[in-house]
């Protein structure tokens, strides 16, 4: 998880600094605002077509409703019209029938009732009625190949039939449900065989597709210009975000390199400072050597000019001129030793210029520069690194990582010197990286501490001297100059583990990955 998050972070910091980028961003939303269109226009045409659906299932429920009372009634008698005269398909005794006043009835009975009703809906509207079965009686009620695929559907399942047929300006929505057989229609209908609660055929009811576009279209154009002001106005807000977070970036990251290099810098002078003060020492007894070489040459001038020299006076100054001489000589030497190690640990640490290198070396000059920090005190470091590790890339970054480590441990985790322990550094090589493992048996650190390691300006010694910048720093050389991770380890009163690894050539790590 802590992983995943640093390589997020790390992904999100790559984007805002490369504006060619930004692009993307503004591409990815526009993808999503079209994806979002499209699922409110799909949802706006299931929509729709579930409100034509309920029209055509309202008008099958009223046109059944209907049929229903007048077949319960027996039929019912309207008088004989021109647009109303007997039905030629009805076979009953009593079609017509006078009245007392001399007028004539005909009956109607539900079939005929629902063709009078297509007739007066169709005359009102775009909506069409249709009576129909697979065995009519009035051919005029034979099924459309539509209906005739649906009451043989009706045949298996009973569920309402709904389709969109036809293309372009003469398309139609249909809906159909069966009719089953009733008691009341049993009169006309049993001698073609049916049985109560038989399908004896179906209602279907169409009007033209564009019923569902007038629906759809009132909508489709509102829903184009939200969408169209919401890529605008997230797009503008999101690309004038991405500058002022570049901006706000770099003018952290000078105020940050400012910081880091004065820690550096404070970091070389406390090295300057610990290197003057351990070189004094060895040049001191130097020139102490040197001043009684120079009193035992006068004396032997002294002898030599006498008439009489004793042998053994002789050789007495000249062994104590052959020791001072070679006490003068080592301490030049360690002297010489320590200015060899200083130097290339200082100008490593100043300048970013790669080489090759052997940790061992590195590991040891770096031991020897810091001496001063921990010879005062009851910290042991103890160093496993074979001799042979050769490596190429930034010394002087791999040198002031290991000084901010002991630096580190030598602060927090033995109380700035005060308590006693062991300090390691591990290291091996494997194939292509090189693994070191730096810990120590100090004080630890709790999780909250261990979450915030690696942040800048995080410290737990605030106004003693901690500028919470040692670890951050240590991080970006690992992750940035050498090209690897660190990953830390700690619990209360357990010590601290820091787990390094870095390719042993962190040039040709840049040039396979480019």
């Amino acid at each position: 998880m802590k992983l995943s998050a640093q390589l997020l972070v790390r992904s999100f910091d790559a984007f805002i600094r490369r504006p060619a980028w930004w692009p993307l961003l503004i591409l990815f939303w526009g993808l999503v605002t079209v994806a979002s269109y499209n699922w409110h226009l799909h949802e706006l045409e299931r929509h729709a077509h579930t409100m034509a659906a309920a029209r055509g299932r309202l008008v099958f429920e009223m046109v059944e409703t209907t049929r229903l009372w007048a077949a319960n009634h027996g039929g019912v008698y309207a008088p004989v019209t021109a647009s109303n005269q007997p039905n030629p398909w009805l076979e009953a005794v009593d079609k017509t029938i006078a009245t007392p006043s001399g007028i004539t009835l005909t009956k109607i009975n539900p079939a005929y009732m629902t063709r009078q009703l297509n007739d007066l809906i169709g005359a009102q509207g775009d909506l069409r009625v249709h009576l129909t079965s697979l065995k009519p009686i009035n051919p005029a009620n034979a099924a459309d190949a539509w209906e005739s695929e649906s009451l043989h559907g009706f045949e298996a399942s009973r569920s309402e039939r709904i389709s969109i047929v036809g293309a372009g300006a003469t398309a139609s929505f249909r809906y159909m449900a069966p009719l089953e057989v009733r008691k009341p229609c049993l009169e006309c209908h049993e001698k073609q065989g049916y049985r109560l609660g038989d399908v004896r055929g179906g209602i279907s009811v169409s009007f033209p597709v564009s019923y569902i576009y007038a629906i759809i279209d009132a909508q489709k154009r509102d829903f184009m210009i939200i969408h169209v002001a919401m890529f605008a106005i997230l797009g503008l807000l999101a690309w004038g975000s991405l500058l002022i977070t570049r901006r706000n970036l770099r003018a952290l990251e000078e105020v940050r390199g400012e910081l880091v290099e004065s820690e550096k810098m404070a970091s070389l002078g406390r090295m300057v400072a610990g290197f003057a003060h351990e070189v004094n020492t060895p040049v001191g007894v130097a020139v102490g050597a040197t001043s009684q070489s120079q009193e035992l040459v006068a004396e032997l001038g002294r002898l030599i000019d006498k008439e009489e020299v004793s042998e053994a006076d002789l050789r007495q100054r000249l062994g104590l001129l052959g020791e001072t001489s070679a006490l003068a000589l080592a301490n030049l030497r360690r002297a010489a030793a320590m200015v060899q190690s200083f130097k290339r640990t200082a100008v490593d640490q100043t300048s970013e210029a790669e080489r090759d290198y052997d940790l061992a070396e590195v590991i040891d000059d770096v031991s020897r520069t810091l001496f001063s920090s921990f010879k005062n005190t009851a910290i042991r470091i103890a160093v496993e690194c074979p001799p042979d590790i050769r490596l190429y890339g930034s010394v002087g970054a791999l040198e002031q990582l290991l000084t901010n480590l002991l630096q580190n441990s030598r602060l927090h985790a033995y109380e700035d010197g005060k308590r006693s322990g062991v300090i390691r550094i591990q290291a091996r090589a494997e194939e292509e990286s090189v693994r070191i493992e730096f810990s120590d048996d100090g004080a630890g650190m709790d999780a909250n501490t261990l979450a915030h390691a690696f942040e800048p300006f995080f410290t737990t010694r605030r106004g003693s001297g901690g500028s919470g910048l040692g670890l951050y720093i240590t991080y970006n050389l690992v992750t940035r100059v050498l090209g690897g991770t660190i990953s830390c380890s700690s619990r209360p009163g357990q010590g601290t583990r820091f787990l390094i690894v870095f390719p042993r050539n962190r040039h040709a790590k840049d040039v396979s990955s480019s």
